[in-house]
């Protein structure tokens, strides 16, 4: 086997690598060993000389190629175990040869990253010049999946403290961790930030650019802070939107999180349907609001509501922790409040009939909706169904939810055991009780990490590294924004007031794509941190109803992320 080595840093400090055959390994690299230089990374000459086979994928007008690239299980150990396929999708200037490479990740971590292609390629700014790339990340999408199926959900309701349902709890989340670890051993470990950003750089090398521009969301702003402090060489110009504090451990972002999200419910959402009484009949004040929903939430926790859709074949059991799962779906874009308004009217109709007049009564209400209704309902009714982790992250299939656990418990140290989780519950629910109650539902304080450890991000010696933050973000908490900018070296922020969306580069904010736009494609940064006003929560609107399809939290019309979900489902199984 043959290596070529990439210039990379690995961090100050980091140990030299040792390349030992595994099973995988060929006779005539049985007896090699590879001594790995601190600030080189060594890939064999089989994965650098393949030739990935592009096809067109997706819808015709999105331009858009895919092909799969092979990696290795383990980049530290090169020969060892059965390859890895990783998905990536390309569209290439309609005119001449780009000049420059520009990768995008939506986040998760786990979430498919296809749709980044034609996404970032529909940005005018980027279209002439660029080849607009994404890729799902190992362990995701159509790349080499993990699994963690038959892993139990979080039915319990996290607000009751008694010692029964607190072991309830942390037996499901421990479980979940030995569901992940057994229905993807051979697999897990190596699903991790440092194994994702070297095939990263493979796939820049495999297609002939010295540089990489990066744009990357939520989860996607730890993979590029990542990637810049293990390959500075190869660092153009980065765009991290929505941050995690990726100059701390996973658990310094997740902990944050129940704070941001009641922020954005009881001041953006509230305030939003108490200014707009009259039309969504939810309160007069924002405090009246938070009580209709916490009368919602105990009714249902009595007696849930059930409704059965399309003769029977979805059915939605609106329990408190659908209620809860629901609300915070619809707090990552203002697109979807108008909807969680009237989802909370119906569903506490549906509650009153039901104790009223009985369930067959209720079911005739349902029955009367038109059909597009009926199944816009059932659609966000079954999407916060499966919303049991907490933390304020939607679900969706088990490959991103199953990579999600891998790379944050994966990556980084967390406390171990019950009595910190469950403290830690106690300590956040009172103060934040839409998600906080939640803080122990998470199988991380479980989990049996590999042997990691990664460098810290920096920023030192990099070029400027652009971070963009709204400040009611409810996903990733403005304060873990503001840390990382103040840490890491040669950043520039610009700071979205007025503003709560999670996703805000190429969504409606004309402000921020000027100023990311300019850095893209020219280099040009601000001088000094820049504050853009946010666009404000759009009026109710009296509306024919959504086409399905498009009426679900990640789906909204002006979020990029709705955007490049719906791209990533068309360029699904290519």
């Amino acid at each position: 086997m043959k290596f070529r080595a990439l210039a990379g840093s690995l961090g100050a400090g980091a140990l030299a690598l040792t390349f030992i055959p595994g099973p995988g390994a060929t006779a005539a690299s049985a007896d090699l060993i590879v001594t790995v230089q601190p600030t080189r990374t060594v890939v064999a000459e089989r994965y650098l000389e393949q030739e990935p086979t592009w096809k067109k994928c997706g819808e015709p007008g999105l331009r858009t190629q895919c092909a799969m690239v092979t990696v290795p299980r383990d980049w530290n150990n090169q020969g060892a175990g059965v390859d890895l396929e990783v998905a990536v999708s390309r569209v290439a200037p309609k005119k001449g040869k780009p000049s420059r490479i520009v990768v995008g990740n939506p986040g998760g971590p786990g979430a498919p990253g296809l749709g980044m292609a034609p996404f970032l390629a529909s940005r005018p700014a980027l279209a002439k010049g660029h080849l607009a790339v994404g890729f799902d990340p190992r362990g995701t999408g159509n790349s080499s999946n993990v699994t963690c199926d038959g892993s139990p959900m979080f039915t319990m309701d996290a607000r009751d403290r008694d010692e029964e349902n607190l072991d309830l709890i942390a037996d499901a989340a421990e479980l979940t961790s030995t569901y992940c670890e057994r229905q993807s051993r051979d697999l897990l470990p190596f699903v991790t930030t440092e194994q994702t950003v070297k095939d990263l750089d493979l796939i820049r090398e495999l297609l002939g650019f010295d540089h990489l521009d990066f744009v990357g969301y939520s989860g996607g702003t730890w993979l590029g802070a990542y990637y810049q402090t293990y390959f500075p060489e190869h660092v153009g110009r980065f765009v991290l939107d929505s941050n995690t504090d990726f100059t701390q451990p996973w658990q310094t972002t997740f902990e944050a999180q129940p704070e941001a999200f009641e922020r954005r419910f009881r001041e953006d959402f509230a305030g939003w349907a108490a200014k707009y009484h009259g039309r969504l009949q939810l309160g007069r004040t924002p405090a009246q609001v938070v009580a209709y929903y916490e009368r919602l939430r105990a009714k249902l926790k009595a007696e849930p509501a059930i409704e059965s859709f399309l003769d029977g074949m979805i059915v939605v059991r609106y329990d408190q922790n659908t209620l809860d799962g629901m609300i915070a779906n619809s707090m990552y874009s203002k697109q979807d409040f108008q909807s969680l308004a009237e989802d909370l009217r119906f569903i506490n109709d549906l509650r009153d009939t039901m104790a009223k007049k009985g369930a067959k009564a209720a079911q005739r209400k349902v029955d009367a909706l038109p059909a597009a209704v009926k199944l816009a309902h059932a659609k966000r009714g079954k999407q916060a169904m499966q919303r049991r982790l907490g933390f304020g992250l939607p679900l969706s299939d088990d490959a991103s939810n199953s990579t999600f656990f891998a790379i944050t418990c994966n990556d980084t140290e967390w406390p171990r055991g019950q009595g910190y989780a469950d403290d830690l519950s106690a300590e956040l629910g009172p103060r934040y009780p839409l998600l906080g109650w939640s803080a122990n539902q998470n199988p991380c304080y479980y989990w049996d990490r590999p042997s990691l450890d990664m460098p810290v991000p920096t920023g030192e010696g990099l070029p400027t590294t652009l971070m963009v933050q709204s400040d009611h973000d409810p996903a990733t908490n403005v304060s873990l924004a503001m840390d990382a900018h103040e840490q890491y070296a040669g950043s520039r922020l610009v700071r979205v007031a007025g503003e709560g969306d999670h996703g805000i580069y190429g969504g409606i904010n004309q402000c921020v794509d000027k100023v990311v736009d300019a850095f893209l494609t020219t280099g040009r940064s601000p001088a000094m941190d820049v504050v853009c006003q946010g666009e404000g929560i759009p009026a109710p609107r009296q509306r024919e109803p959504e086409p399905a399809t498009a009426m679900s939290a990640t789906a909204s019309t002006g979020s990029p992320l709705a955007r490049i979900a719906r791209y990533n489902k068309t360029l699904s199984g290519f």
